[in-house]
């Protein structure tokens, strides 16, 4: 369903001058125990890796504090993003989430980093034995997930090619008191009917003269995710309820810091996620895929670990060259092991392992230093990174009847990854600080080194991107702000050397290394206001994509052959409000009430053939309305989320036949309670009105004649969650 841009920009903007007039909001909500605090005074990192407060920061920066995802019943990172404009997080069922896509860039085209450590893209290569996602993290165990909506290679490199999410681990201090020492000791449990998960979560924090120590261990029990309540309960493809499915999942968290003096403070970071599932694959049972084929006793077996340790180090040291130096050095495993079981009448009983495993090194520096020159600020940040990574597919055939052990190619090599790079950034602070100007450059090099027996040729390419922003702030109530930027994506090693050949099928698919990096130029300008009401900010955007890698098929002697090529251009642009408004100071209305809106328009093109993106999300728009008793024990919000229809032409060319994916409205209750001081209980109640509904990631690439089992898609019915939390 597509809009008139016009007409859109219209509405926004009236309702933008309305809300000025009066200042209205774009705020948080107001916590128990505290005083109301609007998102613009929300401190952020990843927008200048400086800590900034948002309204000097000359970009769309989402951040979501733990305190929102508590408040939200949050259970994985894509109930903690469901509420941010313009982004979103897709994959369901076996596997799992897939993924961030912000403003429709998705997957490797979005970097992702935990406490500064680059985490792997995904890997999916098309077969349902395999799949390593972007899914092995613990919410409880974040302080703030950070989103930069744009391209963010200036800052973090290669993958921020249309943008970047870092999220930081709790620290002793966000548990402490601000000085002295210092113990701190919580407990939280809760459950998700939505999956049937139980959480328990225990968090210890300790300040003992100059050291400072964390551990917070997280564990969880559940089953598959269910759909929508009417999916038939059947054997095979046209199975619409979720097949069954066991998980348990731990997480360990530990920190230990000492202050040396008062200039050098060190610390070690330890963490280790580990989620075991296993589970009835009924969705597949009896299915016959070609004579021979024919599957039964279909069964998975999954195991996926995140293993990491670190060191750093904050050296304030004050001389001429700089004021601080922090640097961090981590050692990161990530694994994923499926074994999927089944009968055919040609193998019979059979064993597929799967498994993936990535390993880094990661280093980085960062400098800062603060000058003065003329009337002006300026508050410098540089600094080197660098990667080392190796990632290894194991894929071995058992056939269990005969014992026979069948080895077999994976789609890619083993291979060597080194990325390294080096940054600069100025944020300058002119007029008494009514005009911030920030500009950034960085270089970046990254090369391939697949192993030798594979003959395939390293591959080498680098980068130089960067970015000039400014903030105006008018008065102390409205400030308007302005962003160039670039991004690039160096080629994954998916897209170097994905080889599969099917003589059987006549399909050939071959590897490109001589593909260049994709990259991005990105145009945001937008209008922030606040005062006492609340406060607003509206934000329109121009991305413009070049050197996309994409597949191209051509045949050859009856062959058809698969590759990958840099053919693709792509324009996506879009407008994004998000506001609040304390209903007690605007109308009087009981005091504690507030309304809140966000509405994210995004549209995209292919710049090939003129035709839409599969990747960009429909028109969505968020409506709350929010109360927080003057005895600041208790309070609900009840927040409506509208999301268009993607159909017809919403579709790219290439999936012109794809189902449908229905607009839908969902309505979502939460509710908390303090009954004595230091005890929380929340609960909440989503989609109530029991929607049946699809997200359109799920169903992107499923041909209207091919929609077997769409229900199996749908997201749950009406479900509920509760959680219990004591601070000691």
């Amino acid at each position: 369903m597509k809009f008139s841009k016009n007409t859109l920009a219209m509405a926004v903007m009236a309702a933008t001058v309305s809300l000025a007039q009066t200042t209205p909001v774009l705020a948080e909500t107001a916590l128990p125990g505290k005083e109301k605090a609007t998102v613009l005074d929300k401190v952020v990192v990843s927008a200048t890796r400086t800590e900034q407060s948002i309204e000097d920061v000359s970009s769309s920066v989402a951040s979501v504090s733990s305190e929102e995802m508590d408040t939200n019943l949050v259970t994985d990172i894509q109930d903690a993003v469901k509420y941010v404009p313009g982004v979103s997080v897709a994959g369901n069922g076996r596997f799992g989430l897939n993924g961030f896509n912000i403003r429709g860039m998705d997957k490797s085209r979005v970097k992702v980093m935990v406490d500064g450590v680059e985490q792997p893209v995904s890997y999916n290569p098309g077969a349902d034995q395999m799949r390593f996602n972007q899914n092995m993290y613990e919410t409880d165990t974040l302080a703030a997930i950070e989103i930069n909506k744009g391209p963010a290679s200036s800052l973090y490199g290669s993958d921020a090619l249309g943008g970047a999410v870092l999220m930081r681990t709790k620290n002793p201090e966000d548990l402490l008191a601000p000085s002295g020492d210092d113990s701190y000791a919580g407990f939280k449990t809760g459950y998700s009917s939505a999956d049937q998960g139980f959480k328990q979560t225990l968090s210890l924090a300790k300040r003992a003269g100059n050291w400072e120590t964390l551990l917070i261990y997280t564990h969880t029990d559940g089953k598959e995710t269910s759909t929508h309540g009417d999916g038939a309960d059947i054997n095979g493809r046209d199975r619409g309820a979720a097949d069954p499915y066991d998980y348990n999942q731990n997480n360990i968290l530990g920190k230990v810091f000492y202050q040396l003096n008062d200039d050098h403070r060190v610390g070690l970071t330890g963490e280790f996620f580990k989620r075991d599932g296993e589970g009835r694959i009924l969705s597949n049972e009896g299915y016959e895929m070609m004579p021979g084929f024919t599957y039964t006793n279909n069964f998975g077996i999954d195991e996926d670990t995140r293993k990491r340790v670190g060191i750093e180090h904050e050296w304030l040291a004050g001389n001429a060259v700089f004021d601080t130096l922090n640097w961090h050095f981590s050692v990161q495993e990530v694994e994923s092991a499926h074994e999927t079981l089944d009968h055919t009448p040609s193998n019979g009983n059979r064993n597929r392992t799967r498994i993936g495993k990535d390993t880094s090194y990661q280093f980085e520096a960062e400098f800062s230093k603060e000058l003065i020159a003329g009337n002006a600020l300026h508050q410098l940040t540089y600094g080197v990174s660098g990667l080392k990574d190796n990632f290894k597919l194991d894929y071995t055939d058992y056939l269990l009847d005969t014992g026979v052990v069948k080895p077999k190619n994976p789609e890619i090599p083993e291979a060597d990854s080194t990325k390294w790079g080096a940054y600069i950034q100025d944020q300058a602070f002119f007029m008494d600080d009514a005009l911030i100007v920030t500009g950034g450059l960085r270089y970046d090099s990254f090369k391939a080194e697949p192993d030798s027996s594979s003959g395939q040729p390293d591959v080498s390419s680098d980068a130089i991107t960067g970015r000039l922003g400014a903030v105006f702030h008018w008065n102390d109530n409205i400030s308007s702000f302005a962003q160039f930027s670039q991004g690039f994506k160096a080629p994954t090693l998916n897209d170097l050397y994905y080889f599969q050949d099917k003589p059987d099928a006549n399909i050939i698919l071959k590897p490109n290394p001589d593909l260049q990096p994709e990259e991005s130029n990105s145009y945001e300008i937008g209008l922030r206001g606040q005062n006492h009401l609340g406060n607003f900010e509206l934000a329109g955007f121009y991305n413009d994509y070049t050197n996309f890698i994409e597949s191209k098929t051509v045949m050859e002697s009856g062959t058809e052959i698969y590759t990958k090529v840099n053919v693709g251009t792509a324009e996506i642009y879009g407008l994004e409000f998000s506001g609040m408004l304390y209903l007690d100071e605007a109308f009087d209305a009981p005091t504690g009430m507030y309304s809140r809106l966000s509405i994210a328009y995004v549209e995209g093109e292919n710049g090939d053939n003129g035709g839409s993106l599969d990747t960009v999300a429909p028109l969505t728009t968020v409506v709350g309305i929010g109360y927080d008793a003057p005895s600041e024990i208790w309070g609900g919000a009840l927040d409506v989320t509208h999301v268009s229809g993607k159909t017809g032409s919403d579709w790219s060319e290439e999936n012109n036949d794809n189902v449908d994916a229905p607009a839908y409205t969902v309505v979502d209750l939460t509710a908390y309670y303090e009954p004595m001081e230091n005890m929380m209980v929340r609960g909440g109640l989503f989609n109530a009105l029991d929607e049946k509904y699809w997200l359109y990631q799920d169903v992107t690439g499923t041909p209207v004649t091919d929609d077997q089992g769409i229900d199996r898609e749908t997201q749950p019915g009406r479900n509920w969650g509760v959680s219990l939390s004591y601070d000691f």
